[in-house]
């Protein structure tokens, strides 16, 4: 269970209290539990949280992760940090996590390569602040003591040549010009 929130009447630990772990802490367990896709149950007393657990418990995009998400594997592990990604079961949306094991915040820098990404670039978006991060050719985040940043990205994929034909609106391309042959 999650140790989030408001434990009690009786957490098991004492007397009744407030979780113990930071606000990074618990959304580091978060997303762990959502990239592993393992039953997100609740081990506080959900009408005694507080508005900030409300809101790390109801997160749509973190959920998501959870409910519809595969693939999950660690593509960087050393004794600091650590990086997994997944996939939509469905689409072009990826995850991405990196969890900084250390005792001090760290800054990182990834290529997409170096998390086994094939595209060069990708539009990124902070799941848990639920902010559009722009399109970037790299990731660079500084992830503090105990914190995990969380993505989804998208590739950006360059226009391919010759596809610059007027669409219908049914999306369907149409010919400029017409192929000539005798029969």
């Amino acid at each position: 269970m999650l140790p989030l929130g408001y434990l009690g009447p009786t957490p098991g630990w004492g007397q009744a209290r407030q979780t113990r772990l930071s606000h990074d802490e618990q959304r580091t367990l978060l997303t762990l539990w959502s990239m592993f896709r393992s039953p997100l149950m609740m081990g506080g007393n959900l009408p005694s949280s507080d508005a900030w657990t409300t809101s790390l418990l109801t997160n749509p995009e973190v959920i998501a992760l959870d409910q519809h998400s595969a693939g999950g594997h660690p593509v960087v592990t050393t004794d600091k940090v650590i990086a997994w990604v997944a996939r939509l079961a469905s689409g072009d949306l990826q995850y991405l996590a990196i969890f900084n094991l250390g005792d001090s915040s760290q800054t990182l820098q990834y290529s997409w390569k170096d998390l086994g990404f094939s595209a060069r670039k990708y539009k990124t978006r902070d799941l848990w602040e639920r902010k559009d991060l722009g399109t970037a050719e790299s990731v660079t985040v500084t992830v503090s003591t105990h914190g995990v940043a969380l993505y989804g990205v998208s590739p950006v994929r360059a226009p391919r040549a010759g596809f610059n034909e007027p669409v219908r609106g049914d999306g369907c391309r149409i010919a400029t010009d017409t192929l000539r042959g005798e029969l």
